[in-house]
């Protein structure tokens, strides 16, 4: 009842602040079209409320019309283009000519008739907030609960880098300036799918100051989704878990074992195998080669292949997958990005990852508390780079702020989920031997995690092609 009555009180008070900037703004001549703040635009609430709430609707829609047509999930696609633009802050547009980049037309496409009806200057929806509402619809009617938990926009007032009012240039990826659309919009840096686990932490801390435990989380997304190989050179048509269509915590059911100790987290999980996926036969969307990729598969749930009736199908995961659960420092053939252990059985296993390795097996034995956490952590991922701090008046200097339309979660995108485990594992004191290809220069509990220059020098440094972990399907 407590909490009811602060939310009333939140949304009584945001109510009243919005209604009077409105009359402010409508009184004065601050509707000034020079300005990137939409707020000083006068809309209704009401009308933005209902137009989010029709958009949602438009969205389940022609999600259930792509699944009906043939079989594409949709909302695997929604949550990877709000990743992909979230790198350098939402703004609706993304270079559709990168690599990184391949298959996000899909998803554009499919909400192209949503955008140009919902964003208007009467709704005070941008494009970017509709792309931002494609993700958490997507996710929230992907879980299989009865009573799934709850993914509303919490803020709009994101803005398209195609804005008139927006005054940062676009950016290619040589650094020359190019003309905004939401097809090409500004290059933003992408993480190389062959990461260890320190250059994997090292990212998403650079990038959305995300701690340890929030990367674990947002990488649980690859939960839903499969990799085409004609966008990424990764052959998943199953993706990474058994069924890649709900969205709950199977990805860490794959990585770590049932248990309470490193040694039942790496001896009870399921296996996974080293292998080479040859791209020589294809070429991507413009006629360029692709790489072969290093990758892990292991035979799915459906793959008997029984009289040679049904095609075998491998479910897959990238080495910066695996790196959550084993430590690959001394063991990267830096030029090919092969990994020279195995994940659990032989001589030459890869040692548990000690950064992150009690993390996955936390969320491996609660999904509620994933769902939780994952939610608090993509709100901040969908509002990285933007001010989340004003509420109702939003000041007219504002150029980056966001204002608050959602109350039944938190007042603002929280920080946690952060700190140690719940359950903290038991260390074994004799952990298993490894036969190392070249003695590690240090340990990662050693290596800072600033240790690098520059996200764009981390992707040198690692080497292979930058591939967004969510862009592979």
């Amino acid at each position: 009842m407590v909490d009811m009555k602060v939310y009333l009180l939140h949304v009584l008070a945001f109510n009243i602040a919005f209604a009077i900037t409105v009359s402010a703004d409508n009184d004065s001549s601050s509707n000034d079209s020079g300005s990137s703040n939409i707020f000083k635009s006068s809309f209704n609430l009401t009308v933005t409320l209902d137009a989010i709430e029709n958009a949602r609707e438009a969205i389940i829609s022609v999600t259930k019309e792509f699944t009906k047509a043939n079989g594409t999930n949709l909302s695997a696609k929604f949550l990877r283009l709000a990743f992909h633009d979230a790198i350098g802050g939402m703004d609706g547009c993304v270079d559709l000519s990168h690599s990184d980049n391949f298959g996000l037309e899909i998803p554009i496409d499919a909400l192209k008739p949503i955008v140009k009806e919902y964003s208007t200057p009467e709704t005070g929806l941008s494009r970017a907030d509709i792309w931002a509402l494609s993700s958490v619809t997507g996710v929230e009617i992907s879980q299989v609960s009865s009573v799934p938990l709850k993914f509303p926009l919490q803020y709009i007032g994101r803005v398209d880098c195609d804005a008139p009012t927006r005054t940062e240039p676009c950016l290619d990826s040589n650094q020359n300036e190019v003309s905004c659309t939401y097809d090409r919009g500004p290059s933003r840096p992408a993480p190389s799918p062959h990461l260890d686990t320190t250059a994997l932490l090292h990212f998403f801390r650079t990038v959305f100051d995300f701690t340890p435990r929030q990367t674990v989380v947002i990488m649980g997304a690859h939960t839903i989704g499969f990799a085409k190989r004609e966008n990424s050179g990764f052959n998943g048509p199953v993706g990474w878990v058994r069924d890649p269509n709900k969205f709950n915590n199977e990805y860490y059911r794959m990585l770590v074992g049932q248990g309470n100790c490193v040694e039942e987290y790496v001896e009870l999980a399921p296996n996974w195998s080293t292998g080479k996926q040859k791209n020589d036969d294809i070429v991507d969307h413009y006629g360029n080669a692709i790489p072969d990729r290093f990758l892990w598969t292991r035979r799915s749930s459906d793959s008997s292949n029984v009289d040679g009736d049904s095609v075998t199908l491998d479910l897959i995961m990238t080495t910066s997958d695996i790196a959550l659960v084993r430590d690959f420092t001394g063991y990267r053939d830096k030029r090919s990005n092969d990994i020279k252990c195995q994940f659990i059985f032989g001589t030459d296993k890869c040692p548990f990852s000690r950064l992150t390795g009690d993390l996955m097996a936390e969320y491996r034995r609660d999904n509620k508390k994933w769902l939780n956490d994952f939610r608090d952590t993509f709100n901040l991922m969908i509002t990285h780079k933007y001010d989340t701090s004003f509420e109702g008046d939003v000041p007219d200097e504002c150029t980056n702020c966001l204002i608050q339309v959602d109350f039944s979660i938190t007042k603002h995108p929280t920080s946690s989920p952060s700190g140690q485990p719940s359950i903290i594992p038991v260390i074994e004191t004799n952990p298993p031997s490894v036969e190392t290809v070249n003695p590690p220069e240090s340990t990662s509990n050693a290596l800072p995690l600033r240790a690098y220059s520059t996200g764009i020098t981390l992707l040198t440094i690692y080497g292979g092609i930058s591939i967004l972990f969510f862009s592979l399907f």
